[in-house]
């Protein structure tokens, strides 16, 4: 009786139980689910996973309004006409774009391991050395190995961001400096 019901219902109502709708496309800029920016370390793990998930929306939100990557001074002579002005915030951004756009690399592998941590009360610092793997169609390193300096400050809300990246070259290998000049 139940099963005619449900039958009559369907039919009277013109629905089709089996109908498949159009799918949507993807949002453009869509937001990661980050770890809270209230604890430093958190800054971090949101760094990693917005690099590999490509979202440079989500990367910029780990930045300061302030922030500042300064390369490594081999870097800076090697390429003294990109890093002879400051590399600010917008200068980053415009990099990000570029290096999470999925038409322009296709993959990317950034490993960080803790070599040193310290808190500073209302500023956090950390020390990781680094390896970054990509797959890309520009001219510039699909490897880059070094360490990088990060030093993160606490806003009036109590959210951490990266005020400073200081790369450090640690052998031959290029460093994500290079490939921020290059790129």
């Amino acid at each position: 009786m139940w099963r005619y019901l449900l039958v009559l219902s369907f039919i009277s109502c013109r629905i089709n139980p089996f109908y498949t709708r159009t799918p949507e496309p993807p949002e453009e800029g869509r937001r990661l689910n980050l770890f809270s920016p209230t604890v430093a370390r958190n800054v971090v793990r949101n760094l990693e996973l917005t690099w590999e998930k490509f979202s440079s929306v989500d990367y910029m939100e780990c930045l300061s309004e302030d922030f500042r990557f300064s390369p490594d001074p081999s870097d800076s002579t090697k390429f003294e006409e990109i890093f002879s002005e400051p590399w600010d915030r917008a200068r980053e951004e415009a990099f990000a774009r570029r290096l999470l756009d999925r038409s322009i690399v296709s993959s990317l592998d950034l490993s960080l391991k803790l070599e040193y941590e310290e808190d500073r009360g209302d500023e956090h610092y950390f020390e990781y050395s680094y390896t970054l793997q990509l797959q890309h169609d520009r001219d510039a390193p699909g490897y880059m190995k070094g360490k990088m300096h990060l030093t993160l400050r606490r806003d009036a809300t109590g959210n951490w961001s990266i005020v400073l990246w200081k790369d450090e070259k640690t052998s031959d290998t290029p460093t994500v400096g290079e490939l921020r000049a290059r790129f």
